[in-house]
């Protein structure tokens, strides 16, 4: 079955090759949404082998997000498993064939790749250091029954069936415009019924070889994130339809 890395880029050429290279390397079939790229982001991740999805002008991670995991309902199947991660050089993909047999050994639906279980950062600036312990110890706090550590990073390996159980309870996936999609997806996750099967592997994540500047606005991302935690606190367990979905 194959395994494909999703990626959303903005104005990423330069991180492309290195990273486009290392998923080659573990067998990823690469996936790029261009989102309204100002630099030759599209072309580059064609010319080292991704399928792209174009947006014409930048419409957010968010919307770059559902656009992947919209390909991915449509394109994949039983048995299929998706990594997503940043495409900024500041994580590698070569991890999956780890995160991989942890899924598979441990009978996992979802992997996350935490900074929190021995791993660690490298050159992450102190405040956005406190942004995301801050959100680990808030989202821990409030949902503490999927054992999750880093609830923030968009380092995560999932398999098909999990998406397209997830997507039949929620089609629309998330209602968050930013930083905080994913998160959205964990904390939806937990109110599954039965709830899905979660676990983490550690690693370090390294800011320190991002090639532009980051695209997160920290404080509105902040918010985000309380009111979003705050908000879906009190969401009751969801039972899944039967059915499909294929975008």
């Amino acid at each position: 079955m194959p395994s494909y890395l999703l990626l959303p880029a903005k104005d990423e050429a330069e991180a492309l090759p290195w990273l486009l290279g290392r998923a080659r390397e573990v067998s990823l079939v690469p996936v790029v949404c261009d989102d309204g790229s100002g630099d030759a982001t599209a072309e580059v991740a064609e010319r080292e082998g991704a399928r792209v999805l174009r947006h014409p002008e930048n419409r957010g991670l968010a919307e770059a997000l559902r656009t992947l995991f919209t390909w991915a309902l449509t394109h994949g199947k039983p048995g299929d498993l998706f990594l997503t991660m940043d495409a900024d050089g500041t994580m590698d993909p070569a991890l999956y064939p780890h995160m991989r047999r942890t899924l598979v050994e441990r009978n996992l639906e979802v992997v996350v790749a935490s900074r929190y279980r021995g791993g660690g950062v490298e050159g992450l600036s102190p405040f956005r250091r406190l942004l995301s312990d801050g959100a680990r110890a808030y989202f821990s706090l409030l949902y503490p029954g999927l054992g999750v550590t880093d609830w923030t990073t968009g380092w995560r390996l999932y398999t098909f069936e999990f998406l397209e159980r997830y997507a039949r309870a929620y089609p629309f996936l998330f209602h968050a415009r930013g930083f905080a999609a994913q998160t959205e997806m964990l904390l939806r996750a937990s109110r599954l019924d039965p709830p899905p099967r979660v676990g983490e592997v550690g690693v370090v994540v390294r800011y320190d070889r991002k090639a532009g500047r980051s695209k997160m606005r920290l404080l509105r991302t902040a918010w985000e994130y309380l009111r979003l935690g705050w908000s879906l606190r009190w969401e009751g367990r969801v039972l899944v339809p039967e059915g499909e979905v294929r975008g």
